[in-house]
């Protein structure tokens, strides 16, 4: 999975298995403490998520680490096993709801998209899609969440659930072109990952798209094609997602105010208020 309580709040569904197995789900809420790491197996498999609030941050192998904030949906795609590492970015309840499936029966129930996710992430790869969480996927996870029927038709309510958010997140990074096109290639791929280093190396001033596209490179055309290919987002889209999602960290840790968090990820602080505003449904001052 790629979350496990932290501090264990109340899971509504624990762990829990459906379809012979091949179906793993959690859902619930972790109280969650600040910093606290926990490390471990991601299994072969599709994961989808929903953070519905809360945050935390996620390292796969040795690659940069994520950080995904509530409201988000996210998606992980791996054919073979790798380590992950996860840390909550602040201490608070964090709602969540969680889904495994096996790669088989993605393959033979899903078919088309969601196998392609399988297979272009590779056996020796992982790949992790994560965007804001559209209103029809929150609503499924809230459901999950709250688990309104009684218990001995949890099983099926919450498989029925499970099938009906992967379904509604795979549809919605589908409409991103995250696993529509052909697979990168290992070098296209390396060109690409350099580009989103060099972009969150300097937040406060990233190279513009054609800088971008000759440090690592490529032409413009062809690195937004490939960027969008492996992070489901356009360069743009992917460098703002995460200047929030570090402001919102900064803010959150009531060390900076928000005029420092916003010029330290590049924007001046009345257009960086619309944007969080816009992102997280709160103006970044209730956040301290």
């Amino acid at each position: 999975m790629l979350m496990q309580p932290i501090r264990d709040a109340g899971a509504i569904a624990p762990g829990l298995n459906l379809f012979s197995r091949q179906l793993q789900l959690s859902a619930g809420a972790l109280d969650v403490v600040a910093g606290a790491q926990t490390v471990g197996p991601m299994r072969r498999g599709l994961k989808i998520g929903v953070l519905l609030d809360g945050g935390v941050s996620l390292t796969l192998d040795n690659q940069p680490t994520l950080q995904i904030r509530g409201a988000a949906l996210f998606i992980a795609a791996n054919a073979g096993n790798r380590v992950q590492q996860r840390a909550g970015l602040s201490a608070g309840v964090m709602r969540y709801a969680l889904t495994q499936f096996a790669p088989d029966f993605v393959v033979n129930e899903f078919g088309g998209q969601a196998a392609g996710l399988l297979e272009a992430a590779g056996p020796d790869d992982a790949r992790v899609w994560i965007r804001p969480a559209g209103p029809a996927v929150r609503s499924v996870a809230l459901q999950m969440v709250a688990c309104p029927v009684s218990a001995p038709l949890r099983r099926l309510y919450l498989a029925g659930k499970a099938l009906e958010l992967a379904t509604l997140a795979l549809d919605e990074i589908g409409r991103g072109d995250a696993g529509g096109r052909s697979r990168l290639s290992r070098r296209t791929r390396e060109q690409v990952l350099a580009a989103r280093d060099m972009l969150l190396a300097d937040m406060q001033q990233p190279p513009g798209l054609p800088e971008l596209a000759h440090a690592c490179g490529l032409n413009p055309t062809r690195l937004t094609s490939a960027f969008r290919t492996e992070f489901g987002m356009s360069v743009f889209a992917y460098l703002q997602e995460q200047r929030l999602l570090r402001a919102h960290a900064m803010i959150a840790s009531g060390e900076v105010s928000v005029a420092s968090a916003a010029f330290h990820v590049g924007y001046t602080p009345a257009y960086f208020s619309v944007l969080f505003q816009k992102r997280f449904g709160i103006s970044p001052g209730k956040l301290r």
